[in-house]
């Protein structure tokens, strides 16, 4: 298992929670920040790894614009036995920390 951590349009979210549903992915984690600048959504979820490169193609797809600017696509190994294995994740990751500055 692999664990994707995606930042999108924040007004993309709903389409892409739907979208992501059909191919499989069942449950996410969301969390939107709002700055007076920009809106952005961290998805966090699970993927196998066979599945990897079409959920990048729908997060770019429905998440985005379609420019490679607008969003962000990281992939983590996931071992769901370790004593630290959460899907949520750091509560700040490092591009929030340079969106909220």
């Amino acid at each position: 298992m692999k664990k994707i951590i995606a930042y999108v349009n924040t007004l993309r979210v709903h389409p892409l929670v739907e979208a992501l549903g059909k191919s499989g992915i069942r449950q996410m984690v969301v969390t939107e920040y709002f700055t007076p600048y920009s809106r952005i959504s961290r998805f966090i979820f699970l993927c196998d790894e066979q599945s990897i490169e079409s959920t990048r193609e729908i997060v770019r797809r429905i998440g985005t614009s379609g420019s490679p600017s607008d969003h962000f696509f990281e992939v983590q190994d996931f071992d769901p036995a370790a004593s630290d294995a959460s899907l949520s994740g750091p509560l700040i990751h490092r591009l929030e920390e340079e969106e909220i500055v």
